[in-house]
């Protein structure tokens, strides 16, 4: 291991040092004869062990591993072994990904092992429509190695408001392999999967997924009204993270399911719009929201997602699932799902679903 301090920026404030990566964070140390500052010296240079850095500052080698570790503490270090690895045209393709990821390696694993973490990823997208048409291209900027797309539809007229895959050319095609040749012009180094078939199912989503071994599922499909039941059922019993996203009127919400470790959705408490969920509740609330709600599914599906609604959902759930994939954060919205309110300036508020201990699908997981 050769620590090597990140882009960092300090200077010397009397016998205090000030070093700051993070606008938003500082830290100062005490350094009255100017040892740390050497040793900072040295760390920016990079290319030498602790056991060189320990020689050259003539101190104990325990007390330099001390200091290397507690700058790793404060993620102002990496290690250069595991830098200058990658491929210079993937380098060069993702400078910017590597850049964002310097903020979060540290000696265990550098910039360069996250995005080598999604050049192996593999993710299932399940609907190629308004939101997953904005986190396809997402998870091709950030280098996601393989994906297998799955829709059942043709582009419309109706879909350029929001879904910005397709091009008047298209209109009349279908979805999914227009979608699969948007990812390859894009970059043809990602192997993509064209799966034209709706989803009937979970044995069939649980076929698929066995099939192909996905990292993560990212799911933007809304029919029929139980998919969301079928997938978190294959994906629970898979151990496959599961990614999901939707608006209803004007409240987008996304949330994800980490089999195992969060409540899954069918830890969800009944859903209220579903007579046979919840018949007969005796809270003349709730059964006055239950009634609303019934009111509200039998009422023709208008689709209200405007493109940049569709936007902001598909890039926060492309941001769960990168979480998912690098492990660089754990995932944000496991059994806590983010809602967005557009008729209140994209406000948004988490909320916890309960786990259920007797759950069908994941109790006892």
């Amino acid at each position: 291991m050769r620590p090597r301090l990140k882009g960092i920026a300090w200077e010397r404030v009397g016998d205090e040092l000030r070093l700051v990566y993070d606008p938003r964070d500082q830290l100062i140390l005490t350094d009255p004869d100017g040892t740390v500052e050497k040793l900072i010296g040295l760390l920016s240079e990079g290319g030498r062990t602790v056991a060189e850095l320990a020689d050259e500052l003539s101190l104990d080698e325990a007390d330099v591993r001390g200091a290397v570790a507690a700058f790793d503490a404060e993620r102002l270090l990496e290690d250069g072994d595991r830098l200058g690895l990658l491929e210079p045209a993937d380098a060069e393709r993702y400078f910017s990904n590597l850049a964002f990821f310097e903020s979060f390696s540290g000696l265990d694993h550098s910039r360069e092992d996250l995005q080598r973490r999604l050049r192996a990823a593999h993710v299932l997208v399940l609907g190629t429509g308004g939101l997953n048409s904005n986190t396809i291209p997402h998870l091709a900027g950030l280098g996601v190695g393989a994906m297998t797309l799955l829709d059942r539809d043709t582009v419309e007229p109706r879909n350029f408001a929001r879904q910005y895959l397709y091009r008047q050319d298209d209109i009349g095609a279908r979805k999914v392999e227009r979608a699969a040749a948007w990812v390859r012009a894009f970059d043809p180094a990602i192997e993509v999967e064209a799966i034209d078939a709706d989803v009937a199912g979970p044995e069939q989503l649980a076929a698929l997924i066995r099939r192909i071994g996905p990292d993560v599922v990212a799911s933007g499909i809304d029919r029929p009204n139980r998919i969301d039941l079928w997938v978190n059922e294959a994906c629970v019993r898979h151990g496959v993270p599961f990614v999901r996203g939707g608006i209803s009127v004007t409240t987008g919400t996304v949330w994800s399911v980490n089999p195992g470790v969060s409540a899954c959705r069918a830890c969800v408490p009944a859903d209220p719009s579903n007579p046979d969920d919840f018949p007969d509740p005796d809270d003349p609330t709730l059964a006055s929201a239950i009634a609303a709600n019934r009111l509200f599914v039998s009422r023709p599906t208008v689709n209200r997602g405007i493109g940049p609604v569709a936007g902001l959902l598909g890039a926060f759930g492309a941001f769960e699932v990168l979480r998912y994939l690098t492990g660089f954060e754990p995932p944000a919205y496991a059994g806590r799902p983010l809602t967005i309110d557009f008729a209140h300036g994209c406000a948004t508020s988490q909320d916890e679903w309960p786990r259920d201990p007797d759950c069908p699908i994941c109790g006892g997981r």
